[in-house]
């Protein structure tokens, strides 16, 4: 078990912004998670689970608390028959949607281009608007047959069928579980036509490799039967509007972007302005997709 106390957020997250935190842990068994509980406990601090923190604003003066990153044993990826795969909770969507394609199983590729760990998907519930109807989703949920968790509250495994989890638009009930991993039912299918499919995500997400700057990905959430976030802000002029190094982007004003030495504060800074200015157009209070630290 890895064990780093006072490391620099910094380098985990996707904008580039953090201090230290009090103590980084990647446990490879639920044993080591385990330990990793303890430590927290006997520290008395406060414990989070992180996959790849693409989506996490990690504040200026660091985290005083343990952060669990799940390692290399929770890497696998496993058959299990009739199209079921069960897969860990540290496997990243690209080597999963890779894994898939080469194996000859469709239903994953809507999950191309996104920056996180499975587990990390589970728990957002990630996923996109369908092409053809953009007031739909494919999401996480749509291919969960279960998922196997460690209940921090009695230190348990569990394993969860999805009717048993709360499963929302970018939300899965699943706070104080460690997500340790899920099986997932796909379909066969040749190899090119999933590559094809592939492809087409990442035709629709080539707009986050213009960037040019670390991001967080998406800042807001879609408001529910409304024009998107990013179309609401956009509206309001807001893109390329800075405080100190975070600005609006230019390519998606959706995203936040770190032009160089941004800080949290920045950051937080800029959220509430936008938040401002779509409220007093629109009448609409964006929520926050982005998760603060």
């Amino acid at each position: 078990m890895k064990i780093r106390y006072g490391e620099p957020l910094s380098n985990k997250a996707g904008l580039k912004i953090g201090g230290p935190a009090f103590c980084w842990i990647e446990p490879g068994d639920v044993e080591e998670i385990l330990e990793a509980i303890s430590i927290a406990e006997a520290n008395k601090k406060t414990l989070i689970v992180v996959g790849k923190a693409s989506n996490i604003l990690f504040k200026d003066q660091g985290f005083d608390g343990v952060i669990i990153n799940l390692g290399d044993g929770f890497g696998f990826i496993e058959k299990e028959g009739m199209g079921v795969l069960r897969v860990g909770a540290a496997v990243s969507l690209a080597c999963l949607i890779e894994w898939c394609a080469e194996s000859g199983f469709s239903g994953c590729e809507f999950l191309s281009g996104i920056p996180a760990s499975f587990g990390g998907a589970i728990f957002m519930n990630a996923g996109v608007r369908q092409a053809k109807d953009p007031g739909e989703h494919n999401e996480m949920k749509d291919i969960i047959v279960d998922v196997d968790v460690l209940d921090f509250a009695d230190r348990k495994t569990k394993r969860l069928k999805r009717d048993e989890i709360g499963f929302s638009y970018r939300f899965s009930g699943l706070g104080r579980k460690c997500i340790l991993a899920a099986r997932i039912k796909l379909e066969n299918d040749k190899k090119s036509a999933i590559i094809n499919r592939m492809d087409s995500f990442i035709k629709g997400r080539r707009w986050i490799q213009g960037l040019g700057f670390p991001s967080a990905g998406s800042i807001f959430k879609n408001p529910e039967g409304k024009d998107p976030a990013g179309r609401l802000i956009e509206a309001c002029g807001l893109k390329g509007k800075r405080i100190g190094g975070a600005e609006i982007s230019t390519v998606h004003a959706n995203v936040i972007v770190n032009t160089g030495g941004a800080t949290s504060r920045d950051v937080l800074g800029l959220i509430e302005f936008v938040r401002s200015r779509v409220r007093n157009r629109f009448g609409i209070e964006l929520e926050l997709e982005l998760e603060i630290m």
